[in-house]
């Protein structure tokens, strides 16, 4: 679902920043970074690979401790 920006949130868009623009929920008062679509996906990307990798690893520590006790 896309959300369309208001006139003046366009605007604040467009002014160079050294850290994304932040928005915050009113009623959560949580915080989100706002960033475009293309680098959030190169994100999402690597943060999928990365957990990818991660269980890789534990399976292979999984299966290391279980032959730990075998007789080579």
């Amino acid at each position: 679902m896309a959300i369309e920006l208001t006139e003046q949130q366009q605007r604040e868009l467009d002014i160079p920043r050294e850290a994304p623009p932040r928005v915050v929920d009113p009623r959560t008062r949580e915080a989100f970074v706002l960033i475009p679509e293309g680098e959030y996906e190169a994100v999402a990307e690597a943060l999928e690979e990365d957990r990818r990798q991660r269980a890789i690893r534990a399976i292979g520590r999984r299966n290391a401790i279980g032959r730990m006790d075998e007789e080579p």
